[in-house]
């Protein structure tokens, strides 16, 4: 079993019985203790469990790494953090423009509320977002396809070749997690020479990460906070993020989130 899936089955057990101890993990697995140790931090570091003495909890909500099918339309309860950030990225669309819109949560919320006089070409490799965008008759929607993945993105070769033929203006991206010193990083390989081909082809890079991605860190990086031209957050993030980012380099927008529905 590789690391990946092990820690993934680890999050599975925690949150069914509420518990696990390193001991249950050595065995399971057949993995020494200090790996069932490191396992635990690492998960706990990306907010999916809280450590304590010989084990670890659930915490609630409980943590879970993205389901096989997830999708953003399925999130039913508007998320207030996603919302601001989502809506202050949208100020800095200019008429005209290529953008690429990111297949997160906050990227179905940029498609979704998109002026519709806004004349623009949006790039998009989600499904979802093409759909979002589909009756906005001044948007011009360009689908970067490949084989899609369950759920209804495309990140592979073929997505890669084909954003690399093309000019963009802005790219507003968002990953799993963002981190001060592991950068932004994901769940899953195969959308990380997606995600830098992204940003190769763009002039500007924009980061959009809500609060809740904030300090966090996933398993494989894609780019350094000060790869992004800015990062946008909400209001909710720490003091001592920001602070500690700033003085990296990195350029960081603050979205209240207050009023936000």
């Amino acid at each position: 079993m590789f690391m990946e899936e092990r820690q993934k089955d680890i999050v599975r057990r925690v949150n069914e019985s509420g518990r696990i101890l390193v001991s249950e993990i050595r065995e399971l697995y057949q993995v020494s203790a200090d790996c069932a140790r490191r396992d635990l931090r690492v998960l706990e570091s990306r907010g999916l469990l809280q450590r304590t003495h010989g084990g670890a909890i659930a915490i609630a909500p409980g943590g879970a790494f993205p389901s096989a099918t997830y999708n953003p339309i399925d999130v039913q309860e508007p998320r207030p953090d996603y919302l601001a950030v989502a809506r202050r990225a949208l100020k800095h669309i200019e008429a005209n423009e290529v953008i690429y819109i990111t297949t997160s949560l906050v990227g179905y919320y940029m498609a979704r509320d998109l002026p519709e006089d806004m004349p623009v070409t949006v790039l998009v490799n989600s499904v979802t977002i093409a759909e979002a965008l589909r009756k906005k008759m001044n948007v011009s929607v360009i689908f970067l396809g490949g084989e899609m993945s369950h759920r209804g993105h495309c990140h592979d070769f073929y997505t890669v070749q084909m954003v690399k033929g093309i000019r963009i203006d802005k790219a507003f991206l968002s990953h799993a997690a963002l981190s001060l010193d592991f950068g932004a990083s994901i769940h899953d390989s195969a959308g990380v020479a997606f995600g830098r081909a992204v940003m190769e082809s763009s002039s500007v890079n924009i980061g959009l990460y809500p609060s809740s991605k904030a300090g966090r860190h996933s398993v494989h990086s894609v780019c350094r906070m000060i790869d992004y031209d800015f990062i946008i957050t909400d209001s909710n993030v720490s003091e001592d993020f920001l602070v500690q980012g700033r003085e990296l380099g990195a350029v960081i927008e603050v979205a209240d989130v207050k009023g936000v529905e």
